[in-house]
């Protein structure tokens, strides 16, 4: 699984690729097929504590779907947190799907 972490207008500091990694490897703890995960961050020029200033978007790639997660929010740090939970979700929920349709062809084969 590879990670990565860009951004268009700001620079990326260390301090945050380094959690926003971080955070990508709590979706690969699931033990599903993650292919790839690209975190684009961005921040928006508008007022200093709005609530929509920074946002975050999660790309990840898994075989035969993608996800693609976006969260807003006025601290980055945060806005990586809350993109990473719906990421988790998301993919737990889709993998759920998967399970249970197979589970349900085995009972009626």
């Amino acid at each position: 699984m590879t990670v990565i972490v860009e951004s268009k207008k700001m620079r990326v500091t260390n301090a945050i690729r380094l959690f926003a990694e971080k955070q990508a490897l709590k979706i690969s703890k699931l033990g599903k097929s993650v292919l790839e995960i690209k975190i684009h961050l961005e921040k928006i020029r508008k007022k200093k504590m709005d609530e929509n200033s920074n946002i975050v978007t999660y790309f990840v790639s898994t075989p035969g779907k993608n996800i693609i997660v976006k969260s807003k929010s006025a601290d980055m740090y945060k806005a990586i947190i809350e993109a990473t939970s719906s990421a988790v979700r998301k993919l737990r929920k889709i993998n759920e799907k998967r399970k249970t349709i197979k589970r349900s062809s085995k009972i009626f084969q």
